[in-house]
């Protein structure tokens, strides 16, 4: 659905038939996963419809953003991202006694782990809107997807709640397929031109 939005909305060229076959397999290898995964029960079809249909905006409008809006910098990104994403939370806070009175008492390792889970959000939203930028919304989309790889590493180690031999199998499967897939190309008629100027550009900025 995102391939052909990007075609629609993004300017890109459609998939080839060797990343339309990629995709393919991340979809076939995502279902061998999620159906052998311990706890796997698909009980609101309806959440999980309207979820993918928010998910895939998502991807193609936030794309066309970085596409038109410009910026001197990449963290004017991240600082109006997460300034608009905190805004509810400021108001849902004042009104909680409860919140309030953990924040008075936090001990020091409780707010060093706050920190640090900041500290590593806050770039783990940099390096997003940079690779935002630099990709197409359908290879976002797949390299977000592959880095699922270590929170599902962590979950293996720690918990028995996961997949099986086969699913870890289907796992792996699918970073092979994300990682033949190539990007569409640009269509010399695409209005969105600020992935073409970067076409070919190292992925960091010197």
């Amino acid at each position: 659905v995102v391939s052909i939005a990007d075609y629609l909305f993004l300017g890109r060229k459609l998939p080839s038939s060797r990343s339309w076959a990629c995709l393919f397999a991340l979809l076939v290898g995502a279902f061998g996963y999620a159906s052998t995964d311990s706890s796997f029960a698909v009980k609101g079809y309806t959440f999980c419809a309207i979820w993918y249909c928010i998910f895939c905006l998502d991807q193609i409008y936030l794309k066309h953003i970085t596409n038109t809006v410009k910026m001197q910098s990449n963290w004017g990104r991240v600082f109006y991202s997460n300034l608009l994403a905190s805004l509810p939370l400021v108001f849902t806070f004042i009104y909680d006694a409860d919140e309030i009175a953990a924040l008075k008492n936090i001990s020091a390792s409780a707010a060093m782990a706050v920190f640090v889970s900041v500290a590593l959000g806050v770039g783990m939203s940099y390096f997003a809107w940079m690779a935002r930028s630099l990709l197409s919304a359908t290879s976002f989309t797949v390299v977000g997807n592959a880095c699922k790889i270590l929170t599902i590493a962590i979950n293996v180690s720690l918990w028995d709640k996961h997949a099986s031999p086969f699913g870890i199998g289907c796992l792996i499967f699918c970073l092979g397929a994300a990682y033949m897939y190539k990007q569409a190309p640009m269509r010399a008629d695409a209005k969105d031109t600020d992935d073409a100027t970067k076409e070919g550009k190292p992925l960091l900025p010197k």
